[in-house]
């Protein structure tokens, strides 16, 4: 089982990180254009990302053990040739936090209230960036060709010049 899971921490980041992004431009959306939907529609999706990050958490532990990152406990070591797969894991762990209060804000709006917008698009905006840095970061090291192989077969050869 741990096996399963820890397979599927790559396309499970997809779904937060998609969510965070759209959350993102729609609250940007609503600083221009007063439409109710657009503020639903934040809110939901940013309701989303937390949820959805929580499994990809899970699997992106289970991954980290299954590769050796860590050898016990939770938390990747602060070792230099850890550093890059450190701050991926420091980046959705912190991300979480900031999605949590993105779904607190969005649990408001859909009960009637509505959140201070300039804080709703900064939490927003400091989400997707983040999940985005730390997303790219950890499908660099899994699709390097030192972790990847087959990586190494696709890329051209430069010697048909």
């Amino acid at each position: 089982m741990e096996l399963f899971l820890a397979q599927n921490h790559a396309p499970l980041t997809h779904i937060p990180i998609a969510a965070s992004i759209l959350a993102a431009l729609a609250a940007i959306a609503s600083l221009f254009y007063k439409k109710q939907e657009l503020t639903w529609m934040w809110a939901i999706l940013a309701i989303v990302a937390f949820v959805a990050c929580i499994p990809t958490i899970v699997t992106g532990v289970l991954a980290a053990i299954g590769r050796f990152y860590i050898e016990e406990g939770f938390i990747v070591p602060d070792t230099p040739e850890n550093a890059d797969i450190r701050l991926h894991q420091q980046l959705g762990s912190i991300g979480a936090i900031v999605a949590l209060i993105g779904a607190v804000l969005g649990v408001r709006r859909l009960m009637g209230k509505m959140p201070n917008k300039i804080l709703v698009v900064a939490v927003s905006l400091t989400l997707a960036v983040m999940w985005g840095i730390g997303g790219h970061m950890g499908g660099k090291a899994l699709w390097a060709p030192e972790t990847f192989p087959a990586y190494e077969d696709m890329l051209p050869d430069d010697s048909d010049g």
